[in-house]
């Protein structure tokens, strides 16, 4: 098989999950209604960011929450929104994620607000400055080896990526350009998948976010577009899997049954999971279940 060949059925591949997906993910017309609400109080002006959660029904909190914004907690939500009105951006139109990490400090998962590349055009777009941009330019290129389903398998990648934006001060049109280099954006074979299917489309998207961040610092300062930080996010360490699971199991202990703390006493002693100071909390952790359900016996 030829090497574009497999590209295609790959493409193919791609496309096929993303409208699955799509189709899963459609709404119904009761939700399409609920969704032109919320869509309406994040567009009102004359409402105040920090206020906009509070116009928000039950129901429309539930919607963000199964749709835009799964597992998030209210106060997540409740910033999530915030950001959104005072940016004036659409979560439903992907302008704007929650996006889940894990936090190792914490030792659990929180949500991260990131902003799409559309979410950028549309920053820029709302101050009234912003006067399009050119295609990116990509220089040079490199074959980058990587693993799928136990396949090797090799993508070429470009080195650079350069784009420029356009933004009009005081009537004059502007450019402000800025380039992206693969070798400090590329996540490694491990997180790359979408970097492998659509390397330049990618690496496009770092170079135009640096570029829209240098022609409208005001509006994007300190906001980044999820495949500039994909380096940044490593896969979860077996530390932080077992950190995760503990945390998990804490909370399972916490609500357990005489019968079900003798079971988990048992299992936590034999299992090689934990590690000794680890297992120590633990066995600690359904001590003081135990004293609870004492306490709560008549």
């Amino acid at each position: 098989m030829t090497e574009t060949k497999k590209k295609k059925e790959e493409l193919v591949v791609v496309k096929s999950q993303e409208k699955t997906l799509e189709k899963q993910s459609t709404p119904s017309e009761a939700e399409i209604k609920e969704i032109k609400v919320i869509e309406r109080i994040i567009d009102n002006r004359e409402i105040a960011p920090q206020d906009a959660f509070g116009k928000m029904s039950k129901s429309q909190i539930e919607l963000v929450k199964r749709t835009v914004a799964k597992g998030a907690s209210d106060d997540e939500l409740r910033l999530f929104i915030q950001v959104c009105k005072g940016a004036n951006l659409n979560p439903f139109l992907k302008q704007v994620f929650l996006v889940p990490r894990w936090d190792s400090r914490e030792g659990r998962e929180v949500r991260a607000i990131q902003v799409s590349i559309d979410g950028f055009r549309a920053i820029a777009e709302e101050s009234g400055g912003y006067a399009g941009n050119e295609d990116a330019v990509f220089i040079g290129e490199e074959k980058v080896e990587y693993t799928a389903n136990k396949e090797a398998k090799v993508v070429t990648a470009p080195l650079e990526a350069k784009v420029t934006v356009y933004k009009l001060v005081e009537g004059q049109r502007y450019p402000f350009t800025a380039t992206a280099r693969w070798t400090e954006y590329y996540p490694g074979v491990k997180m790359g998948f979408q970097w492998h299917i659509r390397p330049y489309l990618m690496l496009g998207k770092c170079a135009e976010a640096l570029a829209l961040r240098k022609g409208f610092p005001k509006q994007l300062s300190g906001m980044y577009i999820p495949e500039e930080l994909d380096k940044g996010q490593v896969q979860e360490t077996d530390e932080q899997k077992s950190q995760r699971g503990m945390s998990t199991l804490l909370t399972i202990i916490s609500k357990c049954g005489v019968d079900e703390l003798i079971e988990y006493k048992k299992k936590i002693g034999d299992t090689n999971k934990y590690n000794a100071m680890q297992k120590q909390d633990l066995l600690k952790a359904v001590e003081n279940r135990f004293n609870e359900i004492d306490k709560e016996t008549p």
